[in-house]
């Protein structure tokens, strides 16, 4: 079976297509479900066929494959940007004079009094900063036997900032961590340590670095989870996705609930990438090549879009535009009317779409151009013009790109496959800097 990073995408599901559904409540039995005439059954049916196709040779690939990490997106607290390296260690650079920290690194062995490090084996998510700590999650395999570890580490001290010190989870944690307005952090994972079901979780951490308990719960889930969590505070909600292809909507409530799960959306293929909460509304992809908006309050779908291959990257809300850009493993990028799902414009980029790509406005001689800065998973990120989808630029890496790039202060950064963090002027795509994750040599 051919690693992730190699797979080829086959055609979509057929042309552009929108589903308005009307739905009808039913209140003991879970959310609502669409009224089904015999043609859109053998539809639902034949769906159902192609998830669990792509379900299972997905989760095969993964459980094949070793952890490559090399995804994770740098963050910055405005004096030092954090990334997971290739090793699977949390490194830190000077945000200003990009100088590497060899004292603060996390996870390490002592050799005298210098810090080696030891890696995870994979940190695929960005760091999360937070109370004068950085969380993070990694991972690693041998065959389908898996040891990850969810950290927390002092941005003054560089030590552990849980007092009990990190904890480890025999499985795979592919998302980021996902904190919540009351005190949590959320991850999704595969099985848990011998276990073969449930096959997934939803775990709930206590952010609090004295907590006596340090996971708060935990759901149980239908499948894998590979993509972050989306939550809305003011509902107390968690939008989360699995690779059997059910959205669910958790309650995160900090009390004990007698049931979590609120409702669930069945899609047509494994949801593997973010789910978006935005504007009260969820947007998530899926491998059956579509993209969906879901009403969370009549828990119905508003739209649905065929973009022809299978999407993994996280959409991209833009009010100003009032758009939604949308990426595919086969290298589309789709601008679409975020009301309606219509598509506005359309084009392609060679190389898979797996990090998210960045929103920005550029400015160039006092012009200034509102542009999305897309990862190609062969090379290159590719700067688009999202008033007509045109491809205007192109920073240069010399290298895969599976994370997503970031503005922080007045450059570009990206993390490319190769172990390499460069930063770019964002006006014209000029490299201005790089270093090596591994060791923070300076690139050649």
């Amino acid at each position: 079976m051919q690693p992730i990073h190699d797979w080829r995408i086959g055609p979509g599901t057929g042309s552009q297509r929108r589903h308005h559904i009307d739905q009808m409540q039913q209140r003991d039995s879970g959310p609502m479900r669409p009224l089904l005439g015999a043609r859109q059954i053998r539809r639902v049916l034949l769906a159902s066929v192609l998830a669990i196709v792509s379900a299972v040779a997905l989760t095969g690939c993964l459980n094949d494959l070793t952890p490559q990490g090399r995804w994770s997106a740098p963050v910055s607290d405005g004096n030092f940007i954090y990334v997971g390296n290739l090793d699977g260690v949390l490194v830190r650079i000077d945000a200003v004079s990009h100088a590497f920290d060899v004292n603060w690194l996390y996870p390490y062995e002592l050799d005298g009094v210098r810090k080696k490090p030891n890696g995870l084996g994979a940190i695929y998510g960005a760091p999360v900063i937070q109370d004068g700590a950085v969380y993070a999650a990694g991972y690693t395999c041998a065959g389908s036997n898996c040891d990850g570890e969810v950290f927390s580490v002092s941005i003054d001290s560089g030590g552990l900032a849980w007092n009990s010190g990190s904890f480890p989870l025999r499985t795979k944690l592919v998302g980021q961590l996902q904190p919540t307005a009351n005190g949590l952090l959320l991850i999704g994972t595969g099985p848990v340590d011998d276990e073969r079901e449930p096959p997934g979780y939803l775990y709930a951490f206590s952010a609090d670095p004295n907590a006596g308990r340090r996971v708060a719960w935990r759901e149980p889930l239908d499948g894998e989870v590979w993509g972050e969590v989306a939550v809305d505070d003011a509902t107390n909600t968690a939008y989360v996705g699995t690779s059997a292809g059910t959205l669910y909507a958790i309650d995160i409530s900090e009390d004990d609930v007698p049931e979590r799960v609120k409702w669930r959306y069945s899609s047509e293929g494994a949801i593997t990438g973010p789910v978006v909460f935005h504007q009260g509304a969820i947007y998530f992809g899926d491998l059956a090549s579509n993209f969906y908006r879901l009403n969370p309050k009549s828990q119905s779908l508003d739209w649905q879009f065929d973009a022809e291959a299978w999407v993994w990257a996280e959409g991209i809300p833009d009010d100003q535009k009032g758009a939604i850009y949308v990426s595919t493993l086969g290298g589309h990028i789709y601008a679409l009317d975020i009301s309606t799902g219509n598509p506005i414009w359309s084009t392609r980029i060679d190389g898979q779409v797996i990090g998210a790509p960045l929103l920005f406005d550029r400015v160039r001689n006092e012009f200034t151009q509102r542009v999305l800065a897309v990862p190609s998973g062969t090379e290159d990120v590719h700067v688009i013009n999202v008033n007509d989808g045109q491809i205007i630029g192109t920073f240069p890496t010399d290298s895969a790109v599976k994370s997503a790039p970031v503005l922080i202060n007045d450059f570009v950064y990206i993390h490319t496959l190769d172990g390499e963090l460069k930063w770019y002027s964002p006006s014209d795509q000029i490299l201005q800097g790089c270093r090596v994750l591994k060791d923070g040599a300076t690139c050649e």
